[in-house]
């Protein structure tokens, strides 16, 4: 008995020892790990401002916006009076002098001479223009209004995709702190499959196991190096999406695609215990949150944009259906002056006016206009309809990430009492192993146990923090940085 109790303390005594030795290999490996990262430290305030400030996406829904912005204050100006100036030089072929006979109609009959003088040789002209609708239908006025309302259509576009990539950079960020998390569980699995594939050895040596033992811990050890590896990969993909959005140079980042690698190309400094945003933190009034979204969503802007738009749009089809009236005017200083015969000093330039009014209207296009006005009535109805679908789609989406909020949250405070079982078992199991009731491999798996709930409070933290990001998204009760 006492032989068998020595023996049994010698082998935990070297299954401890080996347990220790691999705690301090992990930890010098996290050490490594997190050491080259150092200055390389990504926050999660940092992320989204740097993909806000860098994502191409961004940028061209901004210049899209300034284009739109600039096509508005050009509609505005065309409500000026359009002036032009001129300018032009000609070299004419010379013409001699001649004389032309008329025949007297008055006796006594023959003729009357007309001397016509010598052709000028250069042709000067210097004009200016106006023109000045002074009625068209409202053309003006409602392009100008459709022109502002499409640059306002351009900003919520740009709030919209801004809002939907800080969800996109928050969910990828905190990811790849769950694949980190899982990537160390992993490892610590790995390390007691190991541990577990030692001990079956040594038994098997002393006999107190069968080979078939020994062969099925060591398919667990495989498998749990499998395990790892995938993680590992899924890691790295992770950390590489979340470059990729904050505009990291990808190609440059230090990722080896050796599976065995666990290195990362830089750390996240933001653990998920962060506080919640107040808006979306404790208990959740459904209604206050639909009402903010429904009037602070940049979607429900659009909407309302578009249906506005509409409407201009069909003053703005019903234009031609009136006539235009402009005024004209012109002042031409020229040498010589078309206006005026028989020039002969080549450089005297005489100065001519002329002013009027014009009307026009189209009697050719009535039944053409009058059925696109039509189809603009119809497309303001449209627009109607989509506006009340979207205003279902955001209640719908309000209501379904307060669902997901409020569900992880309770999973969360589940996890945690879980943790307060896993560690009572571990400590049970810990006195029967000092007792002798309980053999090592029983121990570890109760170790194991303690270990996965306690990285399961990190992924539940990982769910809540997710699941309130995507509630900022769908109330847009956040300002934007």
């Amino acid at each position: 008995m006492r032989k068998s109790r020595t023996a049994r303390t010698g082998r935990c005594a070297r299954s401890g020892r080996w347990l220790v030795s691999a705690a301090a290999v992990l930890l010098l490996a996290g050490i490594v790990q997190a050491a080259p990262a150092q200055q390389q430290s990504l926050s999660i305030t940092d992320a989204t401002r740097a993909a806000l400030a860098e994502n191409p996406d961004v940028e061209s829904a901004n210049w899209d916006r300034l284009a739109a912005s600039a096509k508005a204050d050009a509609a505005g100006y065309r409500l000026f009076p359009s002036l032009s100036v001129s300018a032009s030089y000609q070299r004419l072929s010379e013409l001699p002098a001649t004389s032309v006979d008329f025949p007297n109609p008055f006796p006594p009959p023959g003729t009357i001479p007309l001397q016509l003088p010598a052709s000028l040789n250069n042709a000067f002209a210097f004009g200016v223009s106006l023109q000045y609708p002074v009625f068209a239908g409202f053309r003006l006025r409602e392009a100008l209004a459709v022109a502002r309302l499409a640059a306002d259509g351009k900003e919520a576009s740009l709030e919209t995709l801004k809002r939907s990539l800080i969800f996109e950079v928050r969910r990828s960020y905190w990811e790849a702190l769950r694949a980190g998390n899982n990537v160390l569980t992993l490892q610590r699995n790995l390390e007691l499959a190991r541990s577990n594939y030692k001990l079956f050895a040594d038994q098997v040596a002393t006999g107190a196991a069968t080979q078939a033992d020994l062969l099925a811990a060591d398919a667990r050890r495989k498998q749990a190096e499998i395990d790892l590896g995938g993680a590992g990969t899924l890691e790295k993909k992770a950390y590489l999406r979340l470059a990729s959005q904050t505009g990291m140079d990808v190609a440059r980042l230090d990722v080896s695609p050796d599976p065995s690698a666990t290195q990362v190309p830089f750390r996240l400094s933001t653990g998920p215990e962060e506080a919640l945003c107040p808006g979306v933190a404790g208990a959740l009034d459904e209604q206050a949150l639909i009402g903010i979204a429904l009037a602070q969503r940049p979607e429900t802007r659009s909407s309302e944009i578009a249906a506005r738009a509409a409407e201009h749009g069909v003053r703005l089809a019903a234009a031609p259906l009136y006539p235009t009236v402009a005024i004209t005017g012109n002042y031409t200083l020229a040498d010589p002056n078309p206006r005026v015969a028989f020039q002969t000093d080549p450089w005297a330039f005489t100065g001519t006016w002329a002013l009027g009014v014009q009307l026009s209207y189209d009697l050719g296009g009535i039944a053409a206009n009058l059925e696109e006005r039509k189809a603009s009535h119809m497309g303001v109805s449209k627009s109607r309809a989509d506006a009340s679908n979207l205003r279902n789609s955001v209640v719908l989406d309000v209501r379904t990430c307060v669902l997901t909020l409020t569900r992880a949250q309770t999973d969360l405070e589940l996890v945690r009492q879980m943790v307060a079982q896993a560690e009572e078992n571990a400590r049970v199991a810990e006195q029967r192993y000092e007792a002798g009731t309980l053999n090592e491999l029983g121990k570890l798996g109760a170790d194991l146990a303690l270990l996965k709930a306690q990285f399961a409070i990190a992924n539940k933290q990982i769910d809540v923090q997710i699941a309130a990001a995507d509630l900022l998204r769908a109330t847009a009760m956040e300002d934007l940085p």
